[in-house]
């Protein structure tokens, strides 16, 4: 019975012997793997980076290919007759009291690219891109001195031209917006999405 027991337990300390260096084999095993996708985590975090850098730089050049565009809404579809170039020179400098013999040197105009709205929906913004960017810039400023521009009882609203990934993150500031508004403080979204405050004749 001795010699049995013996004999038994000599198996169990080599079962036990082989089970542990099979648990330590797949120990080393578990710990390469989880090397490997460390290491694969951290490439992928590079990439969302890199990727994300991409992407900033992509979007700030589609904003830069727009700098000289001014998108401005309200006008009914089809008054521009098919010429959208003629009818802003015409209407522009009158509907913003623009200087007299302002040149607005209009490269190209034409209403958004979505498909053409029922009688009974919203027109299309037009959007006119300029050869000088200061003449883009004295568009905006009166229309922002105006306040209030009106074509034969409709209300037009100019906008810069901007990427809808800018648009988007200037959306988060419309909260605040109204507050300043309500509150009669001056504000302006400096580019691409900055609010900016006047106070005590400074800019914060």
């Amino acid at each position: 019975l001795k010699k049995e027991l013996k004999h038994q337990l000599g198996d169990i300390r080599a079962a036990i012997s082989h089970t542990k260096h099979e648990v330590e084999a797949e120990g080393e095993c578990i710990a390469q793997t989880e090397d490997r996708l460390l290491t694969l985590e951290e490439k992928v975090s590079d990439l969302m980076k890199d990727k994300e850098k991409a992407w900033d730089r992509v979007d700030d050049l589609e904003n830069r290919s727009r700098h000289n565009n001014i998108c401005f809404m309200g006008l009914p579809e089809g008054v521009e007759n098919g010429r959208p170039i003629d009818f802003l020179k015409k209407n522009l400098p009158v509907l913003l009291d623009l200087p007299e013999g302002e040149d607005l040197e209009i490269e190209r105009a034409h209403r958004s690219l979505a498909p053409k709205p029922k009688t009974n929906q919203r027109p299309r913004p037009i959007i006119m891109r300029l050869l000088r960017f200061q003449t883009r810039e004295l568009i905006l400023r009166r229309a922002r001195e105006k306040q209030i521009v009106t074509w034969e009882n409709h209300r037009l609203a100019f906008f810069q031209d901007l990427s809808k990934e800018v648009q988007q993150k200037r959306k988060a500031f419309m909260e605040c917006k109204r507050i300043l508004r309500e509150r009669v403080v001056k504000y302006l979204i400096a580019y691409p999405a900055i609010l900016q405050i006047h106070h005590e004749e400074q800019w914060y």
